[in-house]
């Protein structure tokens, strides 16, 4: 009878922890494009190669502005690294309500993301987390008016709004330990109290 609370138990947390594995965005698909001067309007100065792709381990995808800039995308499961390299000598992005890559999902959503932060290794001045946006279905960079150079670095911390399945597994342990608590508790209550020898 004392095993009732376990059983139910494992099941529950298996189910937690298999929906926690969908936490993040490694294994989210996304569609990149350059937008400039506002984010409704893509750029055909510039390209990305792939233009749809699934966030894995390594360089997502990269960017060809008017075939002086380059831009390579790398996702992790909580981070985006821009790396830039130019063939100019000290340019600047052009001033516009917007100009600079989005990506929009196209599976594995919807984004979780509840916050953003920009990463001191970060090398483009000026560039904070107000030049972020994201929605449920889409991530936007926003460096206009942002001077660069070759081997300029932005990196893009998200907060996810999911708990990441380390902490799931946390969670369910001290679960675990509490019902062995529990279950050692009920076994000394149900022990006869020993008897005075005397």
């Amino acid at each position: 009878m004392a095993m009732a609370p376990f059983k139910l138990f494992v099941p529950v947390a298996a189910l937690l922890l298999a929906s926690a594995s969908h936490a993040g965005l490694v294994g989210k698909s996304f569609d990149a494009s350059y937008r400039y001067p506002d984010s409704s309007t893509i750029y055909t100065d510039a390209t990305a190669s792939p233009s749809t792709f699934t966030v894995g381990s390594a360089v997502e995808t990269i960017f060809d502005v008017e075939g002086v800039t380059q831009i390579s995308v790398d996702f992790s499961d909580a981070a985006l690294t821009l790396v830039l390299t130019t063939t100019l000598t000290a340019p600047t992005w052009n001033s516009a309500t917007f100009n600079g890559p989005v990506f929009d999902l196209v599976l594995g959503g919807p984004l979780d993301i509840v916050s953003a932060a920009v990463d001191s290794s970060t090398t483009m001045a000026g560039f904070d987390a107000s030049r972020v946006s994201f929605n449920a279905g889409r991530i936007g960079i926003d460096w206009n008016g942002l001077s660069y150079g070759d081997g300029t670095k932005v990196v893009v911390l998200f907060t996810s709004a999911i708990p990441e399945p380390s902490s799931w597994a946390l969670a369910a342990l001290a679960g675990f330990a509490l019902l062995g608590v529990r279950r050692s508790a009920r076994c000394r209550a149900e022990r006869p109290p020993p008897s005075a020898a005397g």
